[in-house]
């Protein structure tokens, strides 16, 4: 079949607030913007009232919230009607662990026996209660939920189940033996419902047969009134602590799920239980409705979440590839850290983050980044290297929030270890500090070594854990983590195997949660830098190594998503871009601070002997709030509250400091609307001023970029316009989608405020269809003369065709650049006037870009 070319995507969220309905009415929007593909969040059944979709309850089923299959065989006809493809994110490595989700449900009632069971990465050997699967769901211990009246029984005869309830809301279901003593039990009193109790008490015997179960269903469904007042009865009367003792799974604090989980999550998430894709028949169940639509040509390409959390990420490819065959794009959400390549995966590439981290690192000065480290280093708000403060924010996080996987790791190394253990003296505390240290120093996301072969890129990556290991830990933990690596790279028994495989499923979340979640909310030298895919050793780019990796796009043909926000990232372009500026002065930005902290010094408090907020924290809200000005007082709660809870400094998730998060909080509320803070946001403003014209141009720079750079352009849900959003939830607010649409028939547009950067994305976005040299067009670096201005420039050409792109990534007070010409003339596609063939091209300061097409040399 023929599939729609990809020459841009638009991502959007679904959910029940923004059902298939609403993005249906905005295909004609996409397709005049220049969209090709519209690139969906999860569609599949989720949790009800999920704002994302990866907490997927049914992958073959699509969402009802947002509207069934009814609606999307309507977004899918408009789609169709229009010429635009659909790319669509699939979940395999997780599911939800809830009571919305049936195969839980089963695996629950029924146990290691349960037809759903093979489906999740559950060790049932594991735990406190070997063969129970724990359930940390209660505010408190279980013995205290009891006495509270907070568990209690029922039945739920419309899904034909005996019930567990908590709070009133999620219902867990009893065992067939537990259900079939309790229908004994009021059959005694009523014998209308003797029937059911015999069923049931089959299926105790371990007849699970798809048609035993639902016959047992339905007998329990059409029970009679009297039969229900009497399972009411028998349930009242029966023993709660014994009924509980009996199930397949066991109540606890929710506190317990990192110290005794035996299943794998997705991160420290308790409520995303893991998927066992790399089964053939689970890799089957799960994608059955997918691979349907791939081959009805509903769907045209496939973002994979979370590649590094699958056993066997190369052979799961390798089978999707297989499944949908050569003409369908597979991208995979995988973040590469810096010198890092991808694997040879049958893929089209990543997600982007890496080019979204090319791209943000061009505006960043290297001069004003080293200014701010400093000033830092000087108050010591800063010490030790990027490694040194990753490795100790990896280690908070693993002994916080994933201590269950460290236990299980480190009962997989002892199980293979005994002689080896002895005769290097190991403790088992040295072992399990051991693999800590591994974990701690691991460089990247995970290698990618199966049971039985590694490649020289995993060699690479357990050769610089062993050389940080060696210079960071004592000599006991040094040898622990020595013998375990050993076995890392030459697996001798089934145990080794299995801490290898594991062990790489647990160094994504550890990097993930560390890195990402932890030390980017704690760097405050500039916030821009700490974004999903960033590098803060060294977050600016220089042009020649963009050149270099981008020239190589261009000869691969490279096809994968350029973004400048995702759901994911941690601020907006704008945001950025308004941070990015203040590198061009860092003087200007030091001097603020030193006049905002004597005029912010009456608004702090003193919380248990410290300021509150501290001094790192003070430069977390200064740098928001000018990053993202005008903000409410809400937005800026809801967003420090994470970033003080995700830095674990003075607060947690786990064991929030509600005092201390109350001083900050209502310090950044004063600073934004009280009157006392009049004087600070005068001065805020004026920097605004000051710095309105660099940012704005830095912010249609890296859109130009974005649009022309080998790859395929990925706007992100309304950042057509200017977006100074913040860290989820703040990105995934309501788009007025009605202001986007009458500004695509606003003619003409504004050069300033949202007009411009519509303009540029509207013009660039259509020209991309009918200007190839922009979709497969080689890629020549252009000369340019650093001063008074940095620029970078390129041209892409095809067949005679030729775009050149030139934009400033530095900006200095002088106002008029003027450009050495690299060709004849052309159009501009920016402002679709002539530019003759000679002399030198000036470039307005206000306006200093140029997309040029033109025909021939």
């Amino acid at each position: 079949m023929k599939r729609p070319r990809l020459t841009a995507t638009y991502r959007m969220q679904f959910h029940r607030d923004f059902p298939f309905a609403a993005a249906e009415a905005l295909v004609p929007y996409l397709a005049e913007l220049g969209i090709s593909h519209l690139y969906a969040s999860p569609i599949f059944a989720a949790v009800p009232g999920s704002q994302h979709g990866y907490d997927v309850t049914d992958p073959n089923r699509i969402n009802p919230e947002l509207g069934g299959e009814d609606g999307f065989e309507r977004l899918d006809a408009a789609l169709r009607d229009y010429g635009l493809g659909l790319i669509l994110d699939i979940v395999p490595n997780h599911m939800a662990a809830s009571p919305h989700n049936p195969y839980w449900m089963d695996v629950l009632e029924f146990g290691r026996a349960a037809p759903a069971a093979r489906l999740f990465d559950i060790d049932w050997s594991a735990g406190r209660d070997h063969g129970k699967i724990l359930l940390p769901v209660l505010g408190e211990p279980l013995q205290a939920s009891i006495e509270a009246g907070a568990i209690m029984l029922r039945a739920d005869y419309e899904a034909g189940r005996l019930l567990v309830v908590t709070y009133g809301e999620n219902g867990y279901p009893l065992s067939p033996a537990s259900a079939a003593a309790l229908l004994a039990a009021a059959a005694r009193e009523e014998p209308g419902i003797r029937d059911a109790a015999t069923i049931w008490a089959e299926l105790a015997t371990g007849r699970l047969d798809p048609s035993m179960i639902a016959k047992a269903r339905a007998t329990l469904g059409v029970t009679l009134p009297s039969g229900r007042e009497a399972l009411a009865r028998a349930i009242a009367a029966a023993d709660l602590r014994t009924v509980l003792e009996a199930q397949y799974w066991r109540l606890a604090w929710w506190r317990t799920a990192a110290d005794d989980l035996n299943y794998r999550r997705f991160f420290n998430i308790t409520d995303l239980i893991g998927v066992r894709v790399e089964d053939p028949d689970v890799f089957a169940a799960t994608h059955a409705l997918v691979l349907d639509l791939v081959r009805a040509g509903k769907v045209d390409g496939l973002r994979v979440d979370h590649i590094d959390g699958l056993l066997d990420p190369a052979r799961y490819l390798d089978d999707l590839r297989t499944a949908v065959g050569d003409e369908v794009p597979i991208f995979v959400e995988k973040i590469l850290e810096r010198g890092e390549t991808l694997r040879d995966w049958p893929i089209e590439g990543t997600t982007g983050y890496e080019r979204l981290a090319d791209i943000n690192g061009l505006f960043i000065d290297e001069a004003g980044w080293q200014a701010f480290d400093a000033d830092l280093r000087a108050r010591n708000l800063l010490s030790g290297t990027p490694a040194e403060r990753i490795a100790a924010a990896k280690r908070d996080v693993l002994q916080a929030s994933l201590t269950t996987e460290i236990d299980a790791l480190a009962h997989l190394a002892r199980e293979g270890l005994g002689e080896a253990m002895r005769a290097a003296d190991l403790t088992e505390t040295a072992l399990r500090r051991g693999v800590v240290a591994l974990l701690v120093h691991c460089p990247v996301y995970r290698s990618y070594a199966t049971a039985d072969r590694h490649a020289p890129e995993d060699e690479a990556v357990w050769s610089r854990i062993a050389q940080a290991v060696a210079r960071s830990e004592d000599p006991l933990t040094a040898a622990a983590a020595s013998v375990l690596l050993d076995r890392l790279s030459a697996p001798q028994s089934e145990s080794d195997r299995q801490f290898r495989l594991r062990f790489q499923q647990v160094s994504g979340p550890a990097m993930a949660k560390g890195f990402e979640d932890t030390e980017f909310y704690r760097n405050v030298t500039l916030l821009s830098a700490n974004e999903v895919g960033g590098d803060i050793e060294q977050p600016w780019r220089e042009p020649d190594d963009i050149h270099a990796c981008y020239a190589a796009r261009a000869a691969a043909e490279a096809c994968d998503p350029i973004p400048l926000a995702t759901h994911d990232t941690k601020r907006g372009p704008e945001t950025r871009a308004r941070l990015n500026a203040l590198s061009f002065v860092p003087e200007r930005w030091l001097d603020f601070l030193a006049g905002a902290e004597t005029l912010c010094a009456p608004l702090r408090a003193s919380v248990n002997g410290r300021t509150a907020p501290d001094d790192t924290e003070f430069r977390l809200i200064q740098q928001t709030l000018f990053a993202a000005w005008p903000i409410s007082p809400e937005r800026m709660e809801a967003y420090l509250t994470k970033a003080l809870r995700e830095a674990r400094r003075h607060s947690s998730w786990e064991t929030p400091d509600l005092v201390h998060e109350e001083a900050c909080t209502r310090f950044a509320r004063a600073l934004i609307g009280a009157p006392e803070a009049a004087d600070y946001r005068a001065a805020l403003l004026a920097l605004l001023d000051e710095i309105e014209r660099p940012a704005r141009l830095v912010s249609l720079a890296q859109t130009i970029l974005q649009l022309t750079l080998p790859g395929t352009p990925d706007i992100y849900q309304g950042t057509e316009f200017p977006d100074y959003s913040l860290v989820d939830p703040d990105n995934r607010r309501p788009v007025d989608w009605n202001e986007r649409q009458a500004m695509l028939m606003a003619a003409p547009r504004t050069k300033d405020g949202e007009g411009a950067k519509f303009d540029i994305v509207h013009r660039l976005l259509q020209a991309r269809r009918t200007t190839p040299a922009l979709i497969i067009g080689d890629y020549v670096p252009l000369a340019c003369d650093p001063s008074p201005w940095r620029w970078f420039g390129f041209r892409r050409s095809l067949r005679g065709d030729h775009v050149t792109v030139v934009v400033p990534t530095r900006m200095s007070a002088q106002a008029a650049p003027i450009l050495h010409r690299w060709s004849g003339g052309g159009t501009d596609l920016l402002s679709g006037r002539r530019i003759a063939g000679d002399g030198a091209l000036h470039l307005a300061a206000d306006w200093p870009f140029l997309v040029q097409v033109s025909e021939g040399a």
